[in-house]
């Protein structure tokens, strides 16, 4: 027997409101016995005509989570995060509206004790480092509805972020609109680059450069995000190195581009840039095509799908070109991926180009060839090859997948090589015949006899129930 479908919102909020109110209590209760959220929000639905109680309840949350009884390990790293994104939030909808000052006194609070949310837990994850961003976000939108004198508002906000120890508080200047107009804004890049130029006065500043250079380096850069300026994004970067590397002449023409100047980002696109060169090209076409110029920008994306083999460079390239000359650039893709000696690349190539047998044939060709180490890419093509039916493509792929976790005895990724193993059992079950491959059989007794004392490994193929062999490893 299938369950009923559950009610959407707007069907169960019509629902509740036709129920009385004796009715609708009692349910309340029962859940609020067994819940222990729902129990705390009765609790301050309560004070809700009472913002000074809520308050006090919402700081006591907070003083207590900064008496940690011990270290927080990654896994519980993530819930935390997710707990003070939930306090956050909830101050947000029950107080703010009550008790703006208020709100924005809690939010402030969270912010200046973010060194505690770093030192009690393992946030490899980033998940209290994103609530500490949340909570600058709230903290400008608290600010904004509170009845205080503009003119306050900047230093305080410039402290706040200068007492910044963790690099999580760069929303306070990234999103400083939300709090002051474009007057006061400006402003404070005065502030910001008078105090730049005094900390470089130091003859030896410019190659020794102060921690303060880089915050207020830092501060100018988020508040040009702000402001969408990229101006002073380089004027800051400038004081520091007059000739700036690759790099940064990327961030700055990815900046001019998103602020729609691209006459200015082609300033910062002069080439060559080494290993970098394929970034240089792609923006210097980006840039082109803003500006119209297609008949520049179309080769210049041939020569970057060229590099890649990218099936998106592909596309952006044929965009560029007349209904005329398309045909012509998929014949030149598809002659190009067979000769090309990134063997991955060029599969999942044939793979877009609706030619899966092709892609097949090039991976048992060069299968040798192919390098295990990119998993993200070469996951995503076997699932592709498993879509097509190609199941010696498959076969080819995750043999250099698991190869190369072995190899390099990368014990965090035992888990997804167990997974490779099992799927190789899979296919080789199916009753495929592998030819130009060697066998089944062939591949895993070599693994087995240069691998056979990692055993964490094989546990892991043990745990997901992939079978090792007779007897023991």
């Amino acid at each position: 027997m299938s369950c009923p479908k559950p009610p959407s919102t707007e069907d169960l909020e019509t629902f509740l409101r036709c129920q009385d109110a004796d009715t609708l209590v009692s349910v309340l209760l029962d859940l609020a016995r067994d819940n222990e959220d729902i129990r705390a929000r009765l609790g301050r639905l309560q004070w809700a005509d009472r913002p000074d109680k809520l308050s006090a309840g919402f700081r006591k949350t907070l003083s207590a989570w900064r008496r940690p009884a011990r270290f927080r390990p990654r896994r519980e790293a993530l819930a935390f995060g997710r707990e003070l994104e939930k306090w956050l939030d909830q101050v947000a909808q029950e107080l703010l509206p009550q008790d703006p000052p208020a709100a924005l006194d809690l939010f402030q609070a969270f912010i200046e004790a973010d060194a505690d949310w770093f030192h009690q837990a393992d946030d490899s994850n980033g998940a209290i480092g994103t609530a500490v961003r949340a909570a600058c976000g709230h903290w400008l939108r608290a600010a904004a509805r509170c009845e205080t004198a503009a003119d306050a508002w900047p230093d305080r906000l410039l402290g706040l972020y200068a007492a910044d120890r963790h690099g999580a508080r760069e929303p306070l200047l990234q999103q400083a609109h939300q709090l002051l107009g474009e007057d006061a804004q400006r402003a404070m890049v005065a502030q910001l680059e008078t105090r730049l130029s005094q900390t470089l006065q130091d003859p030896g500043a410019r190659e020794d450069p102060p921690l303060d250079t880089f915050r207020w380096v830092g501060a100018l850069s988020l508040l040009s995000a702000s402001l969408r300026d990229p101006d002073i994004k380089v004027r800051a970067s400038l004081q520091l190195q007059a000739d700036p590397h690759p790099v940064q002449r990327e961030v700055f023409a990815r900046a001019y581009l998103e602020a729609n100047r691209p006459a200015d980002a082609l300033t910062w696109l002069q080439g060559p840039w080494g290993h970098l060169e394929t970034h240089r090209l792609t923006l210097q076409a980006q840039a082109l095509q803003q500006l119209g110029r297609v008949e520049q920008s179309a080769p210049i994306r041939q020569r970057v799908f060229e590099r890649t083999l990218s099936h998106t460079d592909l596309q952006h390239w044929i965009e560029h070109l007349p209904e005329s000359a398309r045909t012509e650039a998929i014949d030149h893709a598809n002659r190009l991926a067979r000769e090309h000696g990134d063997i991955g690349a060029a599969a999942a190539l044939l793979l877009h180009l609706d030619d899966p047998r092709a892609a097949e044939e090039c991976l048992l060709a060069h299968a040798s060839q192919l390098e295990g180490r990119h998993h993200g890419q070469l996951d995503r093509l076997a699932e592709s090859l498993r879509v097509h039916d190609c199941p010696r493509g498959e076969t080819v792929v995750y043999r250099a997948l698991l190869t190369a976790v072995l190899e390099q005895a990368n014990f965090r990724a035992y888990g997804s090589a167990a997974g490779y193993w099992k799927r190789l059992q899979q296919i080789a079950d199916s009753g495929v015949r592998l030819a130009p491959l060697p066998e089944h059989e062939v591949f895993t007794a070599d693994v087995r006899v240069r691998h056979a004392r990692k055993t964490a490994f094989w546990a892991r193929v043990e745990e997901q129930g992939g079978r090792i062999r007779r007897g023991r490893v």
